[in-house]
């Protein structure tokens, strides 16, 4: 990937498989029906994790726990004139830049 001004490298989310009660798996299942948790991690320019969120259940959307991850107390914080590229799970805002579909 070609790194341009401004740009911090990466940043997303991964759905990681998870075994939890019953009563729970509604909330944990994905859009694939897995059973899973929503992690949000973000790397700097030299692709080294600089934050990481784990924790949400695998049915919360990309942009609610982006506004989670950004509104903590030691959350997710982007460097003035700086910006991450999203998928389209996100909205641009400052700091988050989606492709045009």
């Amino acid at each position: 990937m070609e790194v341009v001004q401004g740009m911090l490298r990466g940043f997303g989310w991964h759905n990681i498989n998870v075994m939890v009660g019953n009563a729970d798996k509604p909330r944990y299942r994905t859009r694939k029906s897995q059973i899973a948790t929503n992690t949000l991690a973000a790397c700097d320019q030299n692709m080294r994790f600089i934050y990481v969120l784990p924790g949400w259940e695998g049915s919360a959307g990309d942009a609610r726990v982006l506004r989670d991850a950004v509104n903590r107390r030691h959350g997710l914080r982007v460097p003035i004139g700086n910006y991450y590229l999203c998928d389209n799970g996100y909205v641009n805002s400052e700091g988050f830049l989606t492709p045009y579909k």
